[in-house]
C-alpha cells in the first residue's frame, strides 16, 4: 500500500503527535508493507522525524519511504542512524 504522507497530514511535518498518529495508523491496516510517500512535503521538523522512526520501530510493519527531497533526506538518514543505535 502506497501512502501520500503530504495528503495524510500536509506539506508540512511539524509536530511529533502528527508522526506518532501517522504511524498507529498504518499499524491498524492489517497489510504488513507500506510505502510512505513524502512527495510534496515542503518541511520536516526534528521533533517529526526522531517520532516517525521511534514510533515506526515499534511495530512489525514493513515501511519504506519514498521521493524524499533534498532538505528532507538528510534529517531523516541522520534520525534513523540515531534511532537505529540507541
Amino acid at each position: 500500500m502506497i501512502i501520500k504522507i503530504s495528503e495524510e497530514i500536509n506539506s508540512s511535518l511539524e509536530l511529533n503527535s502528527y508522526a506518532m498518529d501517522f504511524i498507529d495508523k498504518i499499524n491498524s491496516y492489517d497489510e504488513l508493507d507500506f510505502i510512505v510517500d513524502f512527495e510534496g512535503v515542503k518541511f520536516m521538523s526534528c521533533t517529526f522525524a526522531q517520532a516517525y522512526y521511534a514510533s515506526k520501530k515499534r511495530f512489525p510493519k514493513n515501511i519504506t519511504e519514498i521521493n524524499l527531497s533534498g532538505d528532507v533526506k538528510p534529517l531523516m538518514d541522520m534520525i534513523e542512524k540515531q534511532i537505529i543505535a540507541d
